[in-house]
Formats: C-alpha cells, structure tokens, sequence
C-alpha cells in the first residue's frame, strides 16, 4: 500500500511540474505608494522593491488555462486562482508570453515571460492595486530572471 501511494504521489509530482511553463526569480525594481489609507505623506512616493528568494511560476493547467504560483516576502505558496484570482492569457509571441491576473474590486497584474535579444530569461510583473478593501494601494514594475520557459507548451 505504501508503494501505490509513493508511485501516486510521485506521478502527480511529475505531472504538476511537466505543466509549469517558466520558473522565475528575485525580482526586483520599483513601486510607488500614494498618500492613502494608512499610508502617510513621509511614507509616500517611489521605494525601492525587491523580493530576495522570491520565486515566480507559471504552470498550464489546462489547454488555455494557467496559474501564477508565487513565493512571497513571507516565504508562503500562493496559487494566484487559489487565493480568487482569474488568469487571463494577454498574448503569445515566439519568445514572449503574458498573462492578466486579477483580483476584482483590489488587484490587477500583469506577468510577462519572454527571452530577451541576447538569448537571457526574464520576466516583468506590472501590479496595480487600489480600492475600498485594499489598505495599501500601489504602483509597481518589477523584473527577475528565469531558469526556463518553454515557450513550445503554450
């Protein structure tokens, strides 16, 4: 019984990772907060942002459907759809691929993966948040490396 439960645990294993499109990290750049909410005048403006360990992943669920699974400041898992979002496939390029996260009524994001002139592997994730449920609204742009994309799994 044992055994059946390695080899199912292992092949749903195998099966989620064979999904995950690119697989992303330490983003950094910059974010602005507005004087709103809790935010005060002294803590407002452009700030620095970056998210040392963070890790960024985008697996195909099914054909057309994808996920943003996330490392965050906190070291948790978050699976955009798990915690309410939708993910919105935006565009497919032969080397470049974005999709529209949003949370309604708090958080809207965009993620582009893509292979830049020189042949390198990155992303760029776009945030805009604001709205009566949100306590800090912001602005970012933040860019990190990635150590695949299989472009051909779209």
């Amino acid at each position: 019984m044992k055994l059946v439960a390695f080899l199912a645990a292992a092949f749903v294993s195998l099966t989620v990772h064979a999904g995950d499109i690119a697989a992303c990290s330490d983003p950094s750049g910059k974010g602005y907060f507005p004087e709103t909410g809790i935010v005060k005048k002294a803590d407002s403006g452009w700030q620095d942002e970056k998210i040392t360990g963070g890790i960024t992943k985008l697996p195909k669920i099914a054909e057309g459907e994808y996920d943003i699974l996330f490392v965050d400041t906190r070291k948790d898992i978050i699976s955009a759809r798990g915690d309410g979002g939708t993910v919105i496939p935006l565009n497919r390029g032969e080397k470049s691929f974005s999709v529209l996260v949003v949370y309604p009524g708090k958080t809207a994001e965009v993620y582009t993966f893509l292979e830049n002139a020189s042949g390198g592997l990155e992303y760029l994730h776009t945030l805009s948040r604001a709205g009566d449920g949100v306590l800090i609204t912001k602005a970012s742009v933040m860019q990190g490396k990635c150590s695949y994309i299989a472009f051909d799994q779209l």
